[in-house]
């Protein structure tokens, strides 16, 4: 009898604990993909960094493919029911299939705007793999020259909306220049160059205003615009599409009037017309105005993109 009550006794104590234990979650588990991050794969899950690296006993956030995390409570599950949480600012975010501009900005607390800002992006296209910084950089040493517009950076999106390297998408002007590639007209006289310098040398001094098209105030490629305007050219507003019109010139075949791009803190965000021995006058920035500078100067020998004719002459361009 006494043998039977233990029996029963046993029995019902493992009964009641395979039903506890049914009632526990099962552990959940995580493979690592190409592109993860921590934070991110946080993020998804809806735990903190700090509890998947105790979960899984790690030194720091470094990850490998195919690498098993084990995920602590709550569950993968419920997760979609919670309002993800942003990323920590300084992260950078591996563009996924599926993914799209404002579902980023909700995932990482980026607006939209400051995204493209910050990644110098012309449109909403992504491209898987790609990675969006979600920190504006630390402004480089140098010159004082503003940066320019938004937009003033070459068209980066290429076939079903790709994003091209700056490389790539140089390229792809220079392509599309090639096409189309023509001078917009022919010097009246020789001398008419001369008088475009003239022209160009007479808004020295001028206050610079970013968007600013008079003397009262004047931008780079406002400048080269106005000066333009005079000779029966009249050029888009922006420096990097002033740099699809005409035809390239090399450097070594600088000619008066000719137009000069630089690459400052937005490529091709910048310009000035050359007025002969090494020299241009440009919409420098706001505390040195309209002024000429050098192209020996190191900071512009450095950054120089290109140069553009503009007109050309019978005898030759």
């Amino acid at each position: 009898m006494r043998r039977r009550i233990f029996l029963w006794m046993g029995l019902s104590i493992l009964f009641t604990t395979l039903v506890i234990c049914g009632d526990l979650p099962a552990a959940e588990m995580y493979k690592v993909q190409h592109g993860d991050t921590l934070v991110g794969i946080a993020g998804k899950i809806g735990v903190t960094t700090s509890a998947l690296k105790a979960a899984n006993q790690m030194k720091d956030s470094s990850l490998k493919a195919n690498q098993t995390l084990f995920i602590p409570s709550p569950k993968i599950k419920n997760v979609s029911k919670s309002k993800p949480s942003p990323l920590h600012r300084g992260e950078v975010y591996v563009v996924k299939k599926r993914d799209t501009l404002s579902g980023i900005a909700r995932k990482t607390g980026v607006p939209v705007a400051e995204l493209r800002e910050i990644n110098r992006l012309p449109g909403s296209a992504l491209k898987i793999g790609q990675k969006l910084s979600l920190k504006r950089p630390e402004p480089e040493e140098q010159a004082e020259l503003p940066a320019e517009y938004t937009g003033d950076e070459p068209k980066t999106e290429g076939a079903e909306g790709a994003i091209l390297t700056p490389n790539e998408a140089w390229a792809a002007i220079e392509r599309r220049k090639k096409e189309n590639a023509a001078l917009l007209g022919k010097w009246s006289s020789p001398e008419e160059p001369k008088l475009v310098v003239k022209a160009a040398m007479g808004f020295l001094g001028t206050p610079y205003r970013f968007g600013g098209f008079s003397t009262r105030g004047i931008d780079c490629s406002g400048l080269v615009k106005k000066i333009y305007q005079l000779f029966d050219i009249d050029l888009p507003r922006t420096a990097n599409e002033q740099s699809r019109v005409g035809m390239r010139v090399s450097r070594s075949d600088l000619s008066e009037g000719d137009l000069l791009f630089f690459n400052t803190r937005r490529r091709g965000g910048h310009v000035g017309i050359y007025i002969g021995n090494n020299e241009f006058v440009h919409a420098a920035s706001r505390k040195k105005g309209v002024r000429v500078d050098s192209l020996d100067t190191p900071y512009f020998n450095k950054r120089f993109i290109r140069a553009v004719r503009l007109k050309g002459s019978d005898d030759g361009l």
